[in-house]
């Protein structure tokens, strides 16, 4: 449930550019890769940053050749949390509610109101009681894409840890599940209910919309850089203007923070194995802002190179 956070920065109306894109349609893998080389400071072999989405599409799973490439290279493989089945299954317990009340009684009828509606826009059978076990936050963090989990096909981050197990690689992970829960569990119930609120307003925004957000997210992944990618958040984050000073701190804890504890991992990881190729595969928000995974890196002594055609 985790790796769906950073999607949600994601969720905006697409940014025209200058640049002709080409047709979505008939694209087979995304148009550039979101992929750093990694070089120097002790290295023995090149190692790589690549940027995911938390979502599947075919036009994902087969990846930009520079991607492929890195991919191949590698000898282990890191997402940001252990993808391992049973390690899964210990994030479960951490988003539940340990405060012995029911979501909707939380959230209160007004709150729960919005929330069914959503949920049955999406599909008519479902409702807010499957949710009362869960989080204020995780409920929040897990509405944008349960439309796209109710497919039940792998995202690709998922696919790729397969891989990686099928082809003997080692791997890894750059955060616990633990911490990655610590980031919301900060947030007090009220400002959970905020980002929950918030999150509901945008989803019933665009229930009308010709084209809804996660696909609008996609096709920037698909044509776009880091610097679309970088522009989309930046205005999503000015739309949810109900609690600025929430807004600032949430996308500190969400982005800020953890660059700064993946790139300390990363740099750890790479030193500990500098004639290995590693390949960090994060959400592509990690790779845009100041404190950019890859800037960080190269304040650490490392060369980085973009790979993006």
């Amino acid at each position: 449930m985790l790796k769906i956070i950073v999607s949600i920065l994601f969720l905006l109306p697409f940014l025209a550019h200058a640049e002709e894109k080409p047709d979505l349609a008939e694209l087979k893998h995304p148009v550039k890769a979101c992929l750093f080389k990694v070089e120097g400071n002790g290295l023995e072999k090149t190692s790589y940053l690549f940027g995911t989405i938390h979502l599947s599409d075919p036009r994902l799973l087969k990846l930009h050749p520079n991607a492929e490439a890195a991919f191949k290279a590698s000898d282990t493989f890191y997402a940001e949390i252990n993808l391992d089945p049973g390690a899964q299954l210990q994030v479960a317990p951490l988003v539940m509610r340990k405060d012995d009340t029911k979501l909707t009684d939380a959230i209160g009828p007004e709150l729960t109101n919005k929330l069914n509606k959503v949920l049955k826009d999406i599909n008519p059978v479902l409702s807010a009681a499957p949710f009362d076990a869960l989080k204020t936050w995780a409920v929040a963090a897990s509405l944008p894409l349960i439309e796209s989990q109710l497919m039940g096909k792998a995202a690709l981050d998922q696919v790729l840890y397969q891989r990686a197990v099928k082809e003997n690689k080692k791997t890894d992970a750059l955060e616990s599940a633990d911490s990655q829960v610590a980031v919301f569990d900060k947030f007090t119930e009220q400002e959970q209910q905020i980002m929950l609120s918030d999150t509901l307003d945008m989803m019933i925004a665009e229930q009308d919309a010709e084209i809804k957000s996660i696909e609008r997210m996609l096709n920037v992944y698909l044509t776009g850089t880091t610097d679309e990618i970088a522009d989309m958040m930046t205005a999503e984050m000015a739309k949810m203007n109900s609690n600025p000073e929430l807004t600032k701190r949430l996308m500190k804890a969400l982005l800020d923070d953890r660059n700064i504890d993946m790139a300390n991992k990363a740099n750890e990881f790479m030193q500990a194995a500098p004639e290995k190729c590693h390949f960090f595969a994060v959400g592509a928000a990690h790779y845009t802002g100041k404190t950019a995974v890859q800037d960080l890196l190269e304040e650490k002594g490392y060369t980085i190179t973009p790979l993006f055609d």
